[in-house]
């Protein structure tokens, strides 16, 4: 279950599971948008900060880990 997102560059977080349920349903718009740039998406959606930060705001797991961490530690068997 995915309980915050948080920006890969500046560390602005979403909390509000509203806000985080909406940004979830806008995941694959913004995938495309970023793929007809010429880009390979980081995260679900841009921070509100993009213009200076160039951050991507990615999921965080209850456990706190970012889901790409999880992900590698669960394939590895860590």
């Amino acid at each position: 279950m995915i309980k915050k997102l948080i920006c890969d560059r500046c560390g602005l977080e979403i909390t509000e599971k509203e806000d985080v349920d909406i940004a979830l349903e806008g995941k694959e718009a913004w995938a495309g948008a970023v793929r007809a740039r010429g880009g390979k998406p980081r995260g679900v959606l841009p921070c509100e900060n993009y213009i200076r930060c160039d951050g991507e705001m990615k999921p965080i797991l209850d456990n706190g880990l970012f889901w790409w961490r999880w992900w590698t530690r669960k394939l590895l068997g860590r």
